[in-house]
């Protein structure tokens, strides 16, 4: 192998894993297909093949090897072009937006865990940090989940307009370090998106 041959080879690898990536994400916000697996199963073979070409000194094989890979890369985008067009081409449906429920739900808290040792309880002011899930009732469909944030606790002060849901400021004053409570919190009492 010429020094030009290595060179040339190690940018076109280079070249083709960062088209390998951005064409992972892109087929990540394509719905997956079993055409594009295909895609990816034959640019591993072409690599493998142009891998083996170049160990063995065969820098013809190995070029062309990579040529080949190229227009397998150029095909798999226009095939993920064209599905992302088709899918643009379809009109999002509206979403519907949830009217109150007819039945006024009250609100009530339910102590589900207890630990053994409470050695202070929260009072207004103090700061908490809550793991929670949101949950509709009539659907039971959670809209909000502190685990799937990074499994981060949510903080905030009790008694404040910090706290998600308004009913937090009623159903969490008295509560032990690491007690475990169940809210239903009426609509009126609305949920404001952290952050």
């Amino acid at each position: 192998w010429s020094g030009r041959a290595r060179r040339h080879l190690r940018a076109m690898q280079l070249y083709v894993y960062m088209s390998l990536i951005r064409l992972a994400l892109l087929a990540a916000a394509v719905a997956p297909t079993a055409a594009s697996s295909d895609h990816a199963v034959k640019m591993q073979q072409i690599i493998g093949t142009a891998r083996i070409a170049a160990g063995n000194g065969d820098t013809t094989l190995a070029l062309a090897s990579l040529d080949k890979l190229q227009a397998q890369l150029d095909a798999w985008r226009a095939a993920i072009a064209e599905a992302a067009a088709a899918a643009a081409a379809v009109p999002a449906a509206e979403a519907a937006v949830p009217e109150p429920p007819a039945e006024e739900t009250a609100f009530s808290m339910n102590v589900t865990y207890v630990p053994d040792k409470c050695r202070r309880k929260s009072v207004e002011g103090s700061v908490m940090r809550v793991h929670y899930v949101g949950k509709v009732v009539a659907t039971n469909k959670a809209f909000a989940s502190s685990f799937h944030t990074g499994s981060q606790p949510f903080r905030f002060v009790l008694g404040s307009d910090e706290a998600p849901v308004a009913g937090w400021n009623e159903g969490l004053v008295g509560m032990c370090e690491g007690e475990r409570r169940r809210l239903m919190v009426p609509h009126r009492l609305p949920y404001r998106a952290p952050g």
